[in-house]
């Protein structure tokens, strides 16, 4: 297919960041994202970096610095998120995976390397297993398989039931402060440094900038999503842990390692967002994998 770009300014401006940036027509949204060429002699494979729930292409400034000497580098928001529109699709973790290789079909690009955090790495995980000719190496950091899989979170979900309850706490507190309150009982329930400093900061914007609807739609795609066939992911993948995250996707990251036929996994101090948490240990071992990620089966 031909690629149909405009530039930000035509597509309407960021509410995220204001940071200039490209936007595609994927089909029925278009859909913001930075495409960084190499900046030195090139040859390695594309990059694509996907962010977490209620986050932007913003988490991504420390990594997209760090590897455009050697690879380019492309850093959507994801539908629902930062200056990407919801749309009229139901959103589900299917719709993201099937945005993004939308996406690398119009920018001309049949190989890429994925990295994922979180809700990301859960995309990234289904784009691997529509599209095994397309992925090439995974990078699933902080990601749970499913949150349906585990019977903790789904009892907390249940009591809870954040679809109806994030409606009425946005017009009573507003979206920001529903962010710090959620966070705080975060803290409580998982513990102190599971969202760190830089984290929070990106958290509490996605919050205060996303429409309600994105958000609850986001968290429903969550909750609805179930846990993949990992036999389908064939290409070399690679499980980043860390030490603060959640018991349960912690867990699931060890399912992962264990059921996926190429997976390995790395311990890195931090909380649930790695790239943030521990940015200069998490380039390195990002750069290593994607430069030989054979050498790690």
């Amino acid at each position: 297919m031909t690629a149909r770009s405009v530039c930000a300014a035509e597509a309407g401006p960021s509410r995220t960041d204001g940071v200039p940036h490209t936007a595609t027509d994927i089909g029925d949204i278009v859909m913001a994202h930075d495409d960084q060429p190499p900046t030195g002699p090139g040859g390695g494979v594309p990059l694509l970096l996907l962010h977490g729930a209620v986050q932007t292409r913003a988490v991504w400034a420390g990594q997209m610095a760090a590897l455009a000497a050697r690879h380019r580098v492309i850093v959507p928001d994801l539908r629902g998120h930062g200056a990407t529109p919801l749309g009229h699709e139901r959103l589900t973790i299917e719709r993201m995976a099937q945005d993004c290789l939308v996406l690398l079909d119009r920018l001309g690009i049949d190989r890429v390397a994925v990295c994922g955090v979180s809700l990301g790495g859960m995309v990234a995980l289904e784009m691997a297993a529509r599209a095994p000719e397309t992925v090439t190496a995974l990078v699933l950091s902080n990601t749970p398989r499913s949150l349906s899989g585990s019977r903790r979170v789904r009892r907390l979900i249940d009591r809870l039931d954040p679809q109806r309850l994030l409606h009425p706490a946005f017009r009573i507190l507003g979206q920001a402060r529903t962010a710090r309150i959620g966070l705080a009982l975060a803290a409580t329930l998982v513990g102190p440094f599971w969202v760190g400093r830089a984290a929070r900061r990106h958290f509490i914007a996605g919050f205060a900038t996303m429409s309600p609807e994105a958000i609850v739609a986001t968290y429903r795609a969550l909750v609805e999503s179930r846990p993949l066939d990992l036999d389908r992911i064939g290409c070399p993948c690679l499980v980043v842990d860390t030490l603060h995250d959640a018991t349960t996707i912690r867990e699931q990251a060890a399912d992962i390692v264990a059921e996926a036929p190429n997976a390995r996994s790395v311990v890195l101090e931090g909380g649930h967002v790695a790239n943030l948490d521990n940015p200069a240990v998490f380039n390195r071992v990002l750069a290593d994998f994607i430069e030989a990620p054979g050498r790690w089966k």
